[in-house]
């Protein structure tokens, strides 16, 4: 096991992992955004090198206060042996089980050795959400989307006094945890929203820590007009300058933001995200 924190080496394990799309966007995503300053304390580490078959984007626990969210304490694995992958989270400190944490993985296996390892560790393993990955190749084009806005209505980003809004509206928000984490992502990543004349945002989208799209969203007063079409689009266009690949996921009974994504030229692939969440156990 080994973490590569050497410029040259990640720069070889993206090159890598680019010819894995899309199985291993999650780790990718990680990589990208720990060359970009690293503002969420991650790290990258493989099970041999330069030949692997495990990687595993995790937080680094030296920079990590005990009392971080499981949002942010996330992990993302991509692997090219299920067996190695169960072996080495078995077997090593790979994966902290010291507290509560989320993991993420665009493969079943990641799922599949949760649930098999979590008793074992005297954790609880529970699927969250099992989502669809999405892939937009070519974004929207703004130039001609742009004049059926109106005066009242402006692109603009997020920042903190959004917080609120944005925690409120998310599916998985209204905790003092995910405000901080929430808080976190627009202080450190591009995001893209719609505001209104007031100055209120009407339809967002947020970048994670993964390069991943998360929290896209639109008030119900301003849907069906095609605002988190737009919001998705500057947002890809501004990660198409940065050479991020733009993804997410989405549940499958979503059908309206499927629609929208369709109309985006979303390529909808075979992957399925899997977000399980691991708590420890209370012994009696």
């Amino acid at each position: 096991m080994l973490v590569l924190d050497i410029w040259d080496e990640l720069q070889v394990l993206k090159k890598e992992l680019r010819c894995c799309f899309p199985e291993s966007l999650k780790v990718y995503g990680a990589i990208l955004n720990i060359c970009q300053e690293n503002p969420f304390h991650q790290e990258v580490l493989v099970d041999s090198w330069p030949s692997f078959r495990v990687v595993i984007a995790r937080p680094q626990r030296e920079k990590t206060p005990s009392e971080t969210s499981y949002f942010a304490r996330s992990c993302a694995v991509f692997y090219r042996e299920l067996g190695a992958y169960q072996q080495l989270v078995k077997d090593t400190d790979a994966i902290d089980w010291s507290q509560e944490f989320l993991l993420q993985g665009l493969q079943d296996g990641v799922h599949q050795v949760s649930r098999s390892l979590a008793a074992v560790k005297y954790f609880s393993a529970k699927l969250v959400t099992q989502t669809q990955v999405f892939v937009l190749q070519k974004p929207l084009n703004l130039s001609a989307s742009v004049s059926v806005l109106g005066s009242e209505v402006k692109f603009s980003s997020l920042n903190l006094t959004h917080i609120t809004l944005l925690n409120d509206t998310w599916s998985v928000g209204g905790s003092e945890q995910s405000l901080q984490y929430l808080t976190q992502l627009i202080s450190s990543f591009p995001s893209s929203c719609l505001l209104d004349a007031r100055g209120c945002p009407i339809s967002w989208v947020l970048l994670d820590q993964f390069g991943c799209l998360t929290h896209a969203y639109t008030m119900p007063a301003h849907r069906g007009k095609g605002y988190i079409q737009l919001v998705i689009a500057a947002l890809a266009q501004e990660l198409e300058k940065m050479d991020y690949p733009v993804y997410g996921d989405i549940l499958e009974n979503n059908t309206p933001m499927k629609k929208a994504l369709q109309r985006l030229g979303a390529h909808f692939t075979s992957c399925f995200l899997f977000y399980d969440l691991h708590t420890p156990l209370v012994l009696q």
